[in-house]
């Protein structure tokens, strides 16, 4: 591995030579490879126990993991633990089988059979059984056994194999010498001259560049320079550190902060979980509704509802007190399935005798937000109760629509039974409140109400934000129509007017309507709102359903608002996750503006610093990557990738001093993190310490000795 970017290759290649530099990059790179990550042995560990942790699960466990199970001090423990650690990974939780599991061992059979052959040792420890076990099967592969004056080299491409990679990338192998086995290829440490056979291109790039052309065609030069598919590469064959970086990635996946916060966030839902009995689909009411906030931020408000008050358990004190207990848990996944956030909140209250009374005759309701921006989602629901260990869970689909270029949306109708006003300082953090009103919604998306009632309803009227006094004088026409689906005849319709000056500056505009059924007789109905701009024949249109029923009122909720949500805004919670959104939508850019405000607000947040420097430090930006250092700083739990990021950036800045007080504090804390000394020894030998360099190298000695 390379600690620089863009220094060309003569000067490197003459670093090399120096004495002490070439000893510390061979054996750094020898850390980095297969044998650098395996366990320590551990003697104490019965056999069966030390295989599975140094062999089975030593590329997938976290430190965190690790760390737990070696201090366990049964067999009965390991057990558990063993059991524990592939339920969390099962894709299919309380499934009899593990997918997951199964996988991984046919990987590790599959590299024990294919890769061992030429490399002395099981297929599971080369570098290309590694690779298999950690990220699978590439979706292509290039192979060159025999092709003129090169080694035999391997090219494997992957893409969306995991959120902590880039897009696209390969990986590349080659046999070192022409023999033995397959290693992995560093566009810097091993640079394309070390593919070529013969005398002819040692120290030249360029001539390397030519040879490889000549002998397997343009793109496996261009891979020799870099292994990410959308990086641009140097005409003159500089080297790219995100290709070193990449491998870096690959060999410590599993403790990458992203992977790990997935781990333990499943391992926190697994052991809330494991005493309670799951029920699926009809004990819940869920419901739904896009918004926008005072700033034209839109949102997902929900409403989840236990179909009846006795689902609820609640506990006595004992003192004439009793308790209840429950936990909302609310998964995001993109509409393809992938994980992008998890909301998971405990809410738990005191009831006096007297409030228990009231409290039985209602059904518990949770209200709640999303920060979710434009685009279709899927929302994993569970809710528990500690007390009965039961747990519900349902799913839905969800679209926020983005705001039109021009005219208007309507994204929903909102049935509610109730309006208060709320504190303008609380409205944006308030679920279901808008324009310094909280409605509360009805109790299911599709209420049920009695003959003779009303129905009430608002809706969000969303359009481009501009000032208000440009509409002076225009105005929409809403119409309502009621009427029972595919029934002829019977449609009750009513019109309104709303002054278009009602748009606040973020071009929002809220509107409710109270409209009688006396007319209604029982059944299923529809109602459909249209809306268009006076003299403009684009309308818009919005349904929600509800039907009429002889006493079949829904029942009344005793709603809790979802807590700490202005804590989340404060600690820049609410603004990584909208962040999260983004970048799984693919929306690079709007996912950068939401993480750098999240680590603004708080400079502990590592997922917030690591996504922004790899974004920034991907564009070459490394005024931006220093500029956020200088304003965050790094924690004991920031990434390698990331810190070697950032003193790639001090040192194309121009200060190096900086680059080695950053990377010197850091091995204090880390003596085993190897490319870290790599870019603390070129760090020393740009400043033109030699000795330090040397010193650096001497360490890394001693390491490899332990």
């Amino acid at each position: 591995m390379r600690a620089t970017g863009i220094v060309g290759i003569s000067e490197p290649r003459k670093l090399l030579t120096r004495p002490g530099l070439a000893l510390t990059i061979s054996i750094l790179f020898f850390l980095t490879g297969a044998a650098g990550s395996f366990a320590q042995k551990n003697p104490k560990l019965p056999n069966s126990f030390r295989d599975w942790l140094e062999r089975d699960v030593t590329y997938i466990i976290t430190r965190d993991e690790r760390e737990q199970f070696l201090q366990l001090t049964t067999d009965d423990a390991r057990d558990q633990f063993i059991e524990r650690f592939w339920q969390v990974r099962n894709p299919d939780p309380g499934s009899a089988t593990n997918s997951y599991r199964e996988e991984i061992y046919r990987r590790i059979a599959f590299a024990n059979a294919r890769f061992g052959v030429g490399s002395g040792a099981e297929g599971w420890r080369s570098d290309r059984g590694r690779t298999y076990i950690t990220l699978g099967e590439p979706q292509q592969k290039q192979v060159y056994r025999n092709s003129a004056n090169l080694y035999p080299i391997e090219i494997w491409f992957y893409a969306n194999v995991n959120p902590s990679l880039p897009r696209a990338f390969y990986v590349m192998f080659y046999q070192r010498e022409g023999s033995g086995d397959y290693r992995f290829y560093s566009p810097y440490t091993d640079g394309p001259d070390k593919l070529v056979t013969g005398v002819e291109a040692v120290n030249s790039v360029s001539a390397a560049l030519r040879v490889i052309r000549t002998s397997t065609g343009p793109e496996v030069a261009r891979i020799s320079l870099s292994l990410l598919s959308d990086e641009p590469v140097d005409p003159n064959g500089r080297p790219s550190l995100e290709s070193d970086l990449l491998l870096s990635e690959i060999k410590g996946l599993a403790n990458l902060p992203a992977n790990r916060a997935d781990i333990a966030q499943r391992y926190s839902l697994r052991e809330n979980v494991k005493s309670r009995l799951l029920l699926e689909g009809n004990n819940l009411d869920v419901v739904t509704f896009p918004v926008h906030d005072s700033r034209g931020l839109s949102r997902l408000d929900y409403a989840i509802r236990l179909r009846h008050p006795t689902h609820l358990a609640v506990t006595d004190e004992q003192d004439g007190r009793y308790r209840y207990s429950a936990e909302v848990c609310v998964i995001v996944f993109t509409a393809d399935n992938k994980p992008v956030f998890t909301q998971q909140k405990t809410v738990t209250d005191i009831l006096s005798k007297k409030d228990l009374d009231r409290f039985k005759e209602k059904s518990f309701g949770y209200l709640g937000t999303l920060p979710l921006p434009p685009g279709a989602y899927r929302l994993d629901i569970q809710f528990t109760d500690w007390s009965a260990k039961n747990a519900y869970h349902t799913t839905r689909e969800v679209t926020i629509p983005p705001t039109p270029q021009q005219g208007q949306i309507v994204p929903a109708i909102l049935p509610f039974t109730s309006a208060e006003q709320v504190g303008p300082g609380l409205a944006d953090l308030t679920p279901f409140a808008l324009a310094g009103v909280k409605f509360t919604p009805a109790f299911t998306a599709a209420p049920t109400l009695s003959p003779g009632s009303s129905l009430q309803v608002m809706y969000q009227i969303w359009a481009q934000p501009q000032n208000p006094q440009t509409y002076s004088g225009r105005v929409l026409e809403v119409e309502y129509a009621l009427g029972k689906p595919a029934a002829a005849g019977g449609i009750v319709r009513l019109k309104d007017e709303l002054p278009m000056e009602q748009f606040d500056l973020a071009g929002n505009m809220v509107n409710g309507k109270k409209l009688p059924l006396e007319q209604q007789t029982t059944g299923n109905y529809v109602l459909t709102l249209s809306l268009n701009e006076r003299g403009n024949n684009q309308r818009v249109f919005a349904t929600t359903n509800f039907r009429v029923l002889d006493g079949g009122a829904s029942p009344e909720p005793a709603d809790i608002l979802e807590p700490g949500l202005a804590e989340e805004a404060e600690t820049g919670i609410l603004d990584q996750q909208r962040a999260q959104c983004h970048l799984a939508l693919g929306q690079t850019n709007d996912a950068r503006v939401w993480f750098r405000r999240s680590l603004q607000l708080n400079h502990a947040n590592d997922l917030a610093r690591s996504r922004l420097v790899d974004a920034y430090f991907s564009q070459k930006d490394y005024a931006a990557v220093v500029s956020l250092y200088k304003d965050a700083g790094i924690t004991d739990s920031t990434d390698s990738p990331t810190i070697l990021r950032i003193a790639e950036s001090l040192r194309q800045k121009g200060d190096t001093s900086a680059a080695i007080a950053m990377l010197e504090k850091v091995l204090d804390a880390r003596p085993h993190e190897n490319a870290l000394y790599l870019a603390l020894a070129q760090s020393y030998w740009e400043s033109g310490n030699g000795a330090k360099a040397t010193e650096v190298a001497r360490k890394a000695q001693a390491v490899v000795a332990q």
